[in-house]
C-alpha cells in the first residue's frame, strides 16, 4: 500500500489518485456537454455533479458509522479522521449513482445524455484505475527491488529511517514491568507514540484495538508508547486504557528519550517494524484499520 505523507495526514495514494481523477472526470464532462448542447444544459449538469460528488463524499465519511459503529460510538472523532474504506466507497457509487439519475430527471435532463455521461464517467474510472494498478504495479516493483538494496546496505545501522534497525529502549508497563522493544523481534510491530489528550490518537485507538483483536495469532504486536512526559496528569493513562480496553502493551516513556529518539514531533506517529527489527515505514497522523492491515500485509 502506498501512503502519501501530507502535514500531519497520512493519506492513502489510491485516495488520492481517486480524488484527482474524479475532478479531471468532472471538468471532461462539463466541457463535452458544453460543446454539444445548448443553452444553460451544461450549467445544469454540472451542478448535479458538483452536488453528487458533495452527497458522495458525505456517504463515504459517513459509511463508518454504519461499517464500524462500535468505533464512531466509542470514537466519534473518527468520522473527522476517516471514512468507510473500500467499502464506505462502494456505498458512496450506490447512494450517488441513484442521486444523480433521480436528481438528473427532476431537473429536465435528457435520459440519454444522463446515461452518456454514467458511461463516460465509468469509461474514465476504468481508465484512471488501470493506468493507477499497472502504475502501482510497477512502483511496488521498482520498490521492493530498492527496498532489498537499502535493507542490505541499512539493515545494520540503528536509525529511525526505513531501512534501519529500529532502536532499542526499555520502558515499564503500565503494569510496571520493564519492556524492550527487542523482545518483540520476530514479530511484525506497529510502535505507537501517543498521548491521552491528543485527538487524533483517541480516534485511532478504537482502530488499533480492533485491528489487535483481528490480528491475534498472525504474529503481529503493537507497542503503544505514551509519551508520559507531556501529560498533565500520568495517572490518567492507566484510566484511558481501561476505558478504551486496550489490551496490547502500554509502555510509559517518562524521561521523554524515547519520544526524542524516535522524533514524536507530531502525534500520533508510528513505526512498522519488520520481523527483524527492521523499519518498513514511518507514519505521522492516525490511522485507521484498513491502513494498519495493508501496511501490515505488505512487511514480511
Amino acid at each position: 500500500m502506498q501512503v502519501i505523507q501530507i502535514g500531519s495526514l497520512a493519506i492513502s495514494l489510491k485516495w488520492l489518485l481517486l480524488g484527482v481523477g474524479i475532478l479531471i472526470g468532472l471538468f471532461i464532462i462539463k466541457f463535452w456537454v458544453r460543446k454539444t448542447h445548448e443553452g444553460e444544459l451544461h450549467k445544469r449538469v454540472f451542478d448535479l455533479l458538483v452536488n453528487t460528488l458533495i452527497l458522495g463524499f458525505f456517504i463515504w465519511k459517513g459509511s463508518l458509522l454504519i461499517l464500524e459503529p462500535s468505533i464512531v460510538m466509542k470514537s466519534p472523532l473518527s468520522l473527522l479522521y476517516f471514512t468507510g474504506g473500500s467499502k464506505g466507497l462502494i456505498l458512496a457509487m450506490i447512494g450517488s449513482l441513484i442521486f444523480f439519475v433521480f436528481k438528473g430527471r427532476k431537473t429536465n435532463i435528457p435520459n440519454s445524455l444522463i446515461k452518456k455521461i454514467l458511461a463516460v464517467t465509468a469509461l474514465t474510472g476504468l481508465i484512471g484505475w488501470t493506468m493507477y494498478d499497472f502504475a502501482f504495479s510497477q512502483t511496488k516493483l521498482d520498490k521492493t527491488v530498492q527496498k532489498g538494496q537499502t535493507v542490505q546496505q541499512n539493515s545494520d545501522e540503528i536509525g529511525i529511517k526505513e531501512g534501519n534497525k529500529a532502536p532499542n529502549f526499555q520502558l515499564e508497563n503500565i503494569e510496571g514491568q520493564q519492556v524492550q522493544l527487542s523482545d518483540f523481534k520476530g514479530k511484525k510491530v506497529i510502535l505507537n507514540l501517543w498521548a491521552t489528550w491528543c485527538p487524533p490518537c483517541k480516534a485511532e485507538m478504537p482502530h488499533m484495538k480492533d485491528f489487535y483483536q483481528e490480528q491475534k495469532g498472525k504474529n503481529v504486536e503493537i507497542v503503544a508508547v505514551n509519551l508520559t512526559t507531556s501529560e498533565k496528569n500520568p495517572d490518567r493513562v492507566e484510566q484511558f486504557v481501561k476505558d478504551y480496553g486496550l489490551t496490547f502493551p502500554v509502555l510509559l516513556d517518562e524521561s521523554g528519550e524515547i519520544a526524542d529518539v524516535y522524533q514524536a514531533i507530531t502525534i500520533p506517529t508510528s513505526y512498522f517494524i519488520d520481523t527483524n527489527g527492521i523499519i518498513h515505514k514511518r507514519i505521522v497522523g492516525p490511522m485507521d484499520k484498513e491502513m494498519m492491515t495493508d501496511l501490515i500485509n505488505g512487511m514480511k
